[in-house]
């Protein structure tokens, strides 16, 4: 009877045990599946991460690029960057003595400009600074430069004089510091000042602007 039985129920048989290997086949190639999915949503995650600090690092780049940026054209507007304009130095030297109701007793000589390098020049054997030969201008993109302004003034007062160089400090398109002063020759009338001012300029690379 079991044998009757089993041979009438062999084609059910049959395909119960087709769907039980066909339910084994999608359960493994689900999890092989699933897997896979894991693998590949941990490496998408991955680049997901490495892309965010990829771009974290573009924006601190670009915010630093942005700061450099304002800085340099800062330091143009102010005259330090480009093509110095020495004219406007002296003239403005000038004025600012007019301003400060000076005597007319100023003189000035404004030196060619010469290399950063060759300020901080070793001393000589009499302790005096080793003076360098000052080239004129270069055509060499970003090249450092200083000039030199001496001026003399006689017959002015120590206050005077300062009010003169912060007026100048304050109107001259130009950065510069007080390199060297010497107060000298006192007389009732005053004194002798001797200064030299030291413009820095840093070279951009465009070419200069014509002449209308």
């Amino acid at each position: 009877d079991q044998q009757r039985i089993l041979w009438l129920a062999r084609r059910s048989l049959i395909v119960l045990a087709a769907m039980v290997l066909v339910g084994v086949a999608l359960y493994g190639g689900t999890d092989w599946l699933k897997d896979r999915s894991r693998a590949q949503l941990a490496q998408v995650q991955q680049q997901v991460d490495a892309g965010r600090a990829s771009l974290t690092l573009l924006q601190g780049d670009l915010a630093n690029l942005q700061a450099d940026v304002g800085r340099f054209a800062s330091l143009r507007q102010q005259g330090m960057v480009g093509r110095p304009d020495r004219a406007a130095w002296a003239e403005q030297l000038v004025a600012s003595r007019a301003r400060a109701g000076l005597p007319d007793s100023l003189s000035y000589t404004l030196q060619a400009p010469a290399p950063l390098a060759l300020q901080a020049a070793m001393p000589g054997a009499d302790g005096a600074p080793v003076q360098a030969t000052p080239q004129s201008g270069s055509d060499d993109p970003g090249r450092a430069e200083f000039h030199d302004l001496d001026i003399v003034l006689t017959d002015i007062h120590e206050q005077e004089l300062l009010a003169f160089l912060s007026d100048y400090r304050a109107q001259v398109k130009g950065r510069f510091r007080v390199n060297a002063c010497a107060l000298t020759a006192r007389t009732e009338t005053g004194l002798s000042a001797r200064c030299t001012l030291r413009f820095f300029t840093l070279d951009d690379g465009a070419p200069a602007a014509k002449a209308q």
